[in-house]
């Protein structure tokens, strides 16, 4: 009997198992809905069949078959969200790699500051060699500015005010009377006084010029010609200086021969000539404690430029006249007593006249510029 109820158990259990079975190969249409209804026929036949433990083992395994395979379905599909890992794509944060980009600007921003700072120190080595090759004291009349304080040569031994360094020429004769203190004088002021030109056929070329920084037109010995004056023009223009004398004889030929050379200038001179007038020194570094100096017989100075003395009453009249000609310097003086040595003896102003004329006339970055 007992047999007989388990074998119809069994056989229930087999035909509901069937069911099932049709029910899932069906495509599972039915669903919750069906589940909980097989559940709940399957737990009242049970009851019906008195046998509780063989029916609960039965409804768990048929439940648990079903339950197990809903929810194994359904947490591995949500896994997919999890899955999502947005997290990961959060990985965006890698983009805060851009600071690294920030560092990169500092490291060329302090790169740059050293390097210019090295320049710097190059600069001021050259400097420190450059002051390192000056020295103490100018070498004489060697032609360069040893102490580097801007100017050439600028010695003067003796402290009297006179450049040590210049380079006279003298262009011409004397004049009626004996130069020879005059020129042992530029020589003993450190200068050198080489005098020129005194054939009557002399041509003047850039070699005659080439040696010296200024110029004395002493008494010409023919008139020059244009192209000749030319080359004087050229030489005053690119930084020598001129000192101009005249009053030689009283006709037009000394005017004639003296302006050939030196009318390139804007100055000449002209008639009348002044015999012993009475002279009206205008202050000016030229004239600085020279006013003693006398004007025996000289012509007019005509033209625009600095006036140093005029004939006394009249104010539009020049005996002496400087101007500037490029980058040089001239003086035109009416006379030409100042060069002879009886005007030495009898005139001690004409020595400090000559230091006043040179040094104003001198080339500006020689020795000193009083200009």
């Amino acid at each position: 009997m007992a047999d007989h109820g388990l074998s119809f158990l069994r056989s229930r259990t087999l035909t509901l198992a069937s069911s099932c079975a049709l029910m899932f190969a069906c495509g599972d249409s039915s669903g919750d809905a069906g589940d909980d209804e097989v559940g709940e026929s399957q737990g009242s036949e049970t009851q019906d069949g008195g046998s509780s433990g063989d029916a609960d083992a039965g409804s768990s395994s048929g439940e648990s078959g079903t339950n197990d395979g809903s929810t194994d379905a359904g947490t591995d599909t949500s896994t997919d969200t999890e899955t999502s890992t947005d997290t990961e794509t959060s990985t965006d944060t890698e983009t805060s790699t851009d600071t690294e980009t920030s560092t990169d600007t500092e490291t060329s921003t302090d790169t740059g500051t050293e390097t210019d700072t090295g320049t710097e120190t190059d600069t001021e080595t050259d400097t420190e060699s450059e002051t390192s090759d000056c020295l103490p004291d100018e070498i004489i009349c060697d032609g360069l500015d040893d102490d580097c304080n801007g100017l050439i040569d600028d010695v003067d031994v003796g402290n009297d005010g006179f450049c040590d360094c210049y380079r006279i020429g003298i262009i011409g004769t004397v004049g009626a009377n004996p130069a020879s203190n005059f020129e042992a004088w530029l020589e003993e002021k450190g200068t050198t006084a080489d005098r020129f030109g005194t054939a009557v056929d002399h041509q003047l070329t850039e070699a005659d010029l080439a040696d010296f920084d200024i110029l004395i037109v002493d008494r010409l010995t023919h008139q020059y010609p244009p192209e000749q004056q030319a080359i004087l023009q050229t030489w005053i223009e690119s930084g020598h200086g001129l000192i101009s004398m005249a009053g030689y004889t009283n006709n037009a030929t000394d005017r004639a021969q003296q302006n050939s050379l030196v009318s390139f200038t804007g100055l000449t001179y002209e008639t009348p000539i002044y015999i012993n007038p009475t002279e009206d020194w205008q202050v000016h570094p030229i004239t600085e404690n020279a006013t003693s100096v006398q004007v025996y017989g000289g012509w007019r100075v005509a033209g625009v430029g600095e006036v140093f003395v005029r004939p006394a009453g009249e104010p539009n009249n020049s005996l002496g006249t400087t101007t500037e000609i490029g980058d040089g310097v001239v003086v035109v003086f009416s006379d030409e007593w100042i060069s002879f040595d009886s005007e030495w003896d009898a005139i001690p102003e004409v020595e400090t006249f000559w230091s006043n004329m040179v040094n104003w006339v001198g080339p500006e970055e020689l020795c000193f510029d009083p200009q």
